[in-house]
């Protein structure tokens, strides 16, 4: 499965909403959420996702009523694992 990153913007998001939304993350079938990164103050999420297309995302998007901006297949992940940092291509 390829991985994908949605962009949102949503003014006003809080601790609350998302708590609320968190749940119905897990029950997604065709994409299977990873994490999110999340700025209250300016109203910003970054999710990651596995999925077979990126189709799938924005439906998932869709059923959960979540906007979003834009969705991105990610081609290359650098990380700061046990061996330190490190890119692969994905």
């Amino acid at each position: 499965m390829a991985r994908y990153i949605g962009l949102h913007t949503i003014p006003g998001f809080s601790r609350e909403m998302l708590a609320g939304a968190t749940p119905a993350l897990e029950k997604q079938e065709e994409a299977r959420f990873l994490r999110a990164y999340t700025s209250f103050k300016e109203g910003k999420v970054v999710c990651e996702w596995e999925a077979p297309a990126k189709a799938t995302v924005a439906k998932a998007y869709e059923d959960l009523g979540f906007p979003y901006d834009s969705i991105h297949e990610v081609e290359a992940i650098c990380d700061n694992g046990a061996g330190g940092v490190d890119t692969r291509w994905v």
